[in-house]
């Protein structure tokens, strides 16, 4: 069994990017309530501009999270995102091919041939924490409704060190592990 480590993040701000669609989901979080800065949900996000120099930890990495933690870190943000669970990363290009192959193909030849065109755009993106879901993004979207994330610069600069990143599974006991 891993071993749990627990690990305590210092920031001015907070922006929490866990909602669908603009549905705002701020989950519960042990001493939200009591945390001195800003907490702000990706639907009330506007620009990294008034955060410039700042430290911000982004919970969240599904596309809006990644979009904001991109925006944060250009606009000269000290920049953090969670990671909570596997995520596919994409392009645009690759999700409008899997759409259009997936006219002609199976679900899950089509996810093979993305995500090896994915892991030649990105490489391999484990050695910096990022999983990849069991499932392929066309299947994981018709089963769960889960979207692939599309990069918008983000893993840039996650590779260059320049947005940190904090990756948090579920081990298999129900705890979160680092």
């Amino acid at each position: 069994m891993a071993k749990s480590t627990i690990v305590r993040f210092s920031a001015k701000f907070l922006v929490v990017a866990s909602g669908e669609n603009s549905a705002e989901n701020i989950p519960m979080i042990p001493g939200l309530q009591s945390f001195p800065g800003d907490v702000v949900h990706s639907s009330s996000y506007k620009s990294g501009k008034s955060y410039s120099g700042m430290n911000v930890l982004v919970i969240g990495s599904g596309n809006s999270g990644m979009e904001i933690a991109y925006d944060l870190a250009a606009h000269g943000a000290n920049t953090s995102i969670v990671i909570r669970s596997p995520i596919h990363i994409m392009t645009k290009e690759l999700i409008r091919l899997g759409m259009t192959l997936a006219r002609h193909l199976p679900l899950n030849l089509v996810d093979n041939l993305i995500v090896m065109a994915a892991n030649l755009k990105f490489g391999d993106l484990s050695k910096h924490g990022i999983r990849r879901p069991k499932m392929g993004p066309m299947i994981l979207k018709s089963k769960t409704g889960r979207s692939a994330v599309i990069d918008v610069g983000t893993v840039g600069l996650i590779k260059k060190g320049i947005i940190k990143l904090s990756i948090f599974y579920p081990s298999p006991t129900g705890t979160w592990e680092h």
